[in-house]
């Protein structure tokens, strides 16, 4: 089983969001899940959607923490998995940045 990581925008009018991308990485594994939000202190819920303006730090943070200080986070799965779920996090603030040069940081959303 796997994440679905994408970036929409909220649908004018109504509680609907409309995807406009996903990170080349865009599939983990679920088994991660715990090292995400322990790296990223952001304790997300599958498939809700989360204002990336607000979430942004938290990614930001996970990659940083991955990279610095990796061996805590070895509990959460093994030592091969780190590099991967950094090429995640990376890829998923890459394209949240990318969208970003179009739309406003405060208008995307991020779901997993």
């Amino acid at each position: 089983m796997s994440y679905d990581l994408r970036i929409a925008v909220k649908v004018d009018g109504c509680d609907k969001f409309a995807q406009i991308a996903e990170p080349e990485y865009s599939s983990p594994t679920y088994n991660l899940g715990k090292m995400f939000r322990a790296c990223t202190g952001w304790d997300y819920k599958q498939g809700e959607y989360y204002r990336c303006s607000e979430v942004i730090g938290n990614i930001e943070k996970g990659i940083e923490e991955l990279c610095v200080c990796w061996a805590k986070y070895v509990k959460y799965g093994e030592v091969a998995d780190i590099p991967y779920a950094v090429e995640v996090l990376e890829s998923l603030r890459n394209c949240i940045y990318e969208q970003a040069e179009e739309i406003p940081l405060d208008c995307l959303y991020v779901a997993w």
